[in-house]
């Protein structure tokens, strides 16, 4: 059930994107975290939105589930679980490594009639028959990344590295290196104040708004122009499950307007502080 928002399953399915339901849709909203109590264990905090009323009932009467996919390539994990329109489940650490991709549905369970007013007059009719495992509704698949640093700001992705012949006021940034970090790289006595500058609120508004937006665009521009040279970097595996978490298409979006969804719109904290300084 990989998702593909151009798929024609021959009959309404609900997504986000398709126009089977007239002016409704079916979102999923996902929390995925460590568990505090037992870091060995991830929870996944999880809301469905069914914008269909009878679809909801239909689910309520027994006829059909929601359903979630847990998906970790590197592992080797897949599963479905039959859940509730929200909750939590708890999923064993050992069995998610890297990224993991999560997403929900409503399956039919059985044989039974459905019927809706919402169902688009293209298809002709206003019921159909739902047999058991049939897909009525599909979510966008979310990616998020099992490391540390997922958790904390995209900042933590950058390390400084110094160069003394780069000029005064100039940085570059390195996407190629080993360990998967990203380098911004400046002079030695630039590099040292930069760094300074992450020990303080003003310093890290100003980081935002300068070095970290221009090399997160460079990032977004990297993987755009060229995802089989970076997509198994660590600092990519990381901005693209951000990027996922917050429904943010880095393919559809321009690296502009992507960095600035990313980094919460940061000229927001920059144009306050220097007001009331």
């Amino acid at each position: 059930m990989k998702y593909d928002p151009d798929k024609s399953f021959g009959y309404p399915v609900l997504t986000a994107h398709s126009d089977d339901y007239l002016k409704s849709s079916f979102q999923t909203e996902f929390d995925f975290n460590i568990n505090k109590d037992n870091p060995k264990e991830f929870l996944i905090e999880y809301t469905f939105v069914c914008g269909v009323r009878e679809l909801i009932e239909f689910v309520r009467q027994g006829n059909a589930s929601y359903w979630m996919k847990v998906t970790c390539r590197s592992t080797f994990y897949s599963k479905m679980y039959e859940v509730t329109a929200s909750g939590m489940l708890k999923i064993d650490g050992h069995n998610l490594r890297d990224s993991v991709e999560l997403s929900g549905y409503i399956i039919g369970k059985k044989y039974a009639e459905f019927q809706s007013t919402k169902i688009h007059p293209e298809f002709g009719y206003s019921a159909f028959s739902v047999s058991n495992g049939q897909v009525l509704a599909q979510g966008v698949p979310r990616i998020y990344v099992t490391e540390k640093e997922f958790w904390k700001p995209l900042s933590s992705i950058f390390q400084y590295r110094p160069d003394d012949d780069l000029k005064d006021g100039e940085f570059t940034v390195d996407l190629d290196n080993d360990d998967g970090y990203v380098w911004i790289i400046a002079r030695q006595d630039q590099k040292k104040k930069l760094q300074d500058f992450q020990q303080s609120k003003d310093g890290k508004t100003i980081l935002l708004n300068t070095v970290f937006f221009a090399a997160v665009s460079q990032m977004i521009e990297a993987l755009k122009e060229r995802p089989e040279q970076y997509s198994d970097k660590k600092w990519a595996k990381i901005l693209m499950a951000k990027a996922a978490s917050k429904n943010i298409n880095l393919n559809n979006n321009r690296p502009l307007i992507a960095t600035q969804q990313l980094l919460d719109r940061p000229l927001r904290k920059l144009i306050p502080d220097l007001l009331d300084k």
